[in-house]
């Protein structure tokens, strides 16, 4: 059994560690890229900027990051394991997914392989979801040279032919068909994960149903398709829920972290991004709670968004300006949100860069009416004091902008109708 190091994320290691331990700890906060372990759930705008996985601060207390999961290296565990509870990220990356999330075995949500788990949960929902109206059977063009028209003919091709003196002609059929990106993906992450998981009765009755189909097309050595190749993919309105099917198993079948069994000569993990899952979370509750029409998500911004602009080029930009949330009309909105899983406490509080941050954001609307600015922190367990950022709030800016740094409740509901209360939504003008 290798020797485990647990944290929980965002907190401090509760024991002191050894020598040995400490020098790992280092090398590996050292060498490791972060976004060579993470299983990312969605396009997000925390994803964009990874952080550390594990720290040293000045105190010499090794803190863990924002992830959850584990890494693999040199007959050592990284275990990071989630401080809000397995069911509450459960939660979230089921409004990540727009699915709803139950993890099969109870047993495993506090064990080593409780990412695992929770991705497997989550790609279940998300195929089975998919296979409601049948297998991913998409429409692809295939050419035929024969005696014999077969679906549309191809003259340009066919004169070709006849000018060669061949009697055949060519044309062009559309027929649904099993093997394709889709199909190819999906058996792979099922492969990747069932490896991971080591016992049977995991994917549900539709999934067992669904895969020997696809194997018996795409075989047993399909390679994995390129994200390129599945942009391609043109889906019908019965195909379409396969689109998300195949991104999140194509980012599970990308990530060999999941075969890491912990032996001496494994280098690999897995680690799920919990800043990325908080966002999209706060997105699946503006969204609730304002309609999805007034609230736009900040990867849709990403081209038009920039700190700077070259005056003789504008196109040219430097530097990414654009916010988690914002709610309303994107010339004149009513409030800008930005997601922080961080801590909201005393005396760290805000630290200058999100200050900076959506003062910038808000720079670009100065014309009434001024939208309210809202970092939104997790409202963490255990955490009762009232930070100063919180008491003395609301702010403003030397514009006028009004200005909250906010903890958000963990459950839907309840942030739901937090951010009800505290986003102002304008009156409608009543014609005189």
């Amino acid at each position: 059994m290798s020797a485990r190091i647990v944290f929980q994320d965002l907190s401090p290691l509760d024991t002191i560690p050894s020598e040995d331990e400490r020098r790992w700890l280092e090398k590996l906060a050292q060498d490791t890229t972060t976004s060579d372990y993470v299983v990312d759930f969605g396009q997000s705008v925390a994803a964009s900027s990874p952080g550390p996985v594990v720290q040293c601060g000045p105190d010499g207390i090794w803190r863990a990051g924002r992830y959850i999961g584990e890494i693999y290296r040199d007959g050592r565990v990284l275990e990071i394991q989630p401080r809000l509870g397995i069911e509450t990220i459960a939660a979230w990356a089921g409004a990540a997914l727009n699915v709803r999330i139950v993890p099969d075995a109870a047993e495993h949500a506090h064990s080593p392989g409780f990412v695992a788990e929770l991705l497997a949960a989550a790609w279940r929902a998300t195929v089975t979801s998919a296979a409601r109206h049948g297998p991913p059977a998409l429409r692809a063009t295939v050419r035929h040279v024969s005696p014999h028209v077969r679906g549309r003919l191809d003259l340009s091709a066919t004169l070709a032919l006849r000018a060669a003196r061949s009697p055949n002609v060519v044309s062009t059929s559309r027929p649904k068909q099993l093997d394709n990106p889709v199909s190819s993906t999906i058996v792979l992450a099922d492969r990747v994960l069932d490896r991971a998981l080591h016992r049977t009765g995991w994917r549900g009755q539709r999934i067992d149903e669904l895969l020997p189909q696809l194997k018996a097309v795409v075989g047993s050595r399909a390679a994995l398709p390129t994200q390129r190749s599945l942009a391609r993919v043109r889906y019908t309105p019965m195909t379409l829920p396969y689109r998300g099917a195949a991104e999140l198993s194509w980012r599970i079948a990308r990530n060999r972290g999941l075969l890491a069994n912990a032996a001496d000569h494994t280098d690999s993990g897995l680690l799920i991004d919990v800043a990325e899952l908080w966002e999209l979370f706060v997105l699946h509750c503006a969204r609730r709670a304002f309609g999805s029409a007034h609230v736009t998500h900040g990867t849709r911004l990403i081209r038009s968004g920039a700190l700077l602009r070259a005056v003789d080029d504008p196109a040219r930009a430097l530097g990414r300006l654009y916010p988690d949330l914002v709610i309303g009309p994107l010339q004149h909105p009513w409030a800008i949100v930005d997601a922080k899983y961080k801590r909201l406490a005393d005396p760290v509080g805000v630290v200058p860069e999100d200050l900076y941050q959506i003062n910038a954001y808000l720079s670009v609307h100065a014309s009434a009416p001024l939208p309210l600015g809202m970092l939104a922190y997790v409202d963490l367990p255990g955490q009762t004091a009232i930070s100063r950022a919180e008491k003395l709030g609301p702010w403003g800016t030397t514009i006028g902008h009004p200005v909250r740094f906010q903890r958000l409740p963990v459950t839907a509901d309840h942030c739901i109708a937090a951010m009800q209360q505290l986003v102002p939504r304008p009156h409608p003008q009543v014609p005189r």
